[in-house]
């Protein structure tokens, strides 16, 4: 049996209650998430929440969710992924808003970082707000960095339309990042 059965029996078990099912699951699954982890803090430079524990801290958020069942891997991985973006944004905020208290000692930074994290967070949620799916489709492929047929499996439609919608999306995303946008 390939990981990939194996990972997809196991979630099927956690979906009809055996608890112990995502004990056996991360042993399995977990080389991928620190990739996923590793892909999405490279969209924060400061690298400000060190890989390992957003990994982990994912992974409590997903255990302590019992109200979530998984159809695949690929739904496994985005959901993982959607987790380590919203637990970047929260800790870049709370960053920010610990330097907005702070007294300022050095010189100001230029162009922080912890911006970066936030403006892409922003500009997906204006996305979300004009199209869901070109959100969850530009979600998956920054974040998840899942390719556009496991996108497409993720979200029911076929890998042609992940390409088009990614297409649009990412004009969008860039728009709104311009500066002055």
């Amino acid at each position: 049996m390939n990981a990939q059965t194996e990972i997809t029996e196991v979630l099927s078990r956690a979906a009809n209650g055996d608890v112990a099912a995502f004990d056996a699951l991360i042993p399995k699954v977990y080389a991928t998430l620190r990739r996923l982890a590793r892909h999405q803090r490279a969209h924060e430079a400061a690298h400000t929440l060190e890989t390992t524990a957003l990994v982990h801290e994912a992974y409590l958020k997903l255990v302590s969710n019992d109200q979530v069942a998984f159809t695949d891997r690929a739904h496994l991985y985005a959901y993982m992924s959607q987790v380590m973006r919203h637990l970047l944004i929260d800790h870049a905020r709370r960053k920010k808003a610990q330097k907005r208290q702070a007294p300022e000692i050095t010189a100001p930074e230029h162009g922080s970082d912890i911006l970066d994290v936030l403006a892409i967070d922003e500009a997906l949620k204006r996305l979300a707000d004009t199209d869901e799916r070109l959100a969850r489709v530009a979600e998956l492929r920054l974040f998840a960095d899942l390719s556009s047929p496991e996108i497409g499996e993720a979200l029911g439609i076929n890998a042609r339309t992940v390409e088009r919608d990614w297409l649009k999306a990412r004009t969008f995303l860039s728009a709104c990042l311009m500066p002055g946008a």
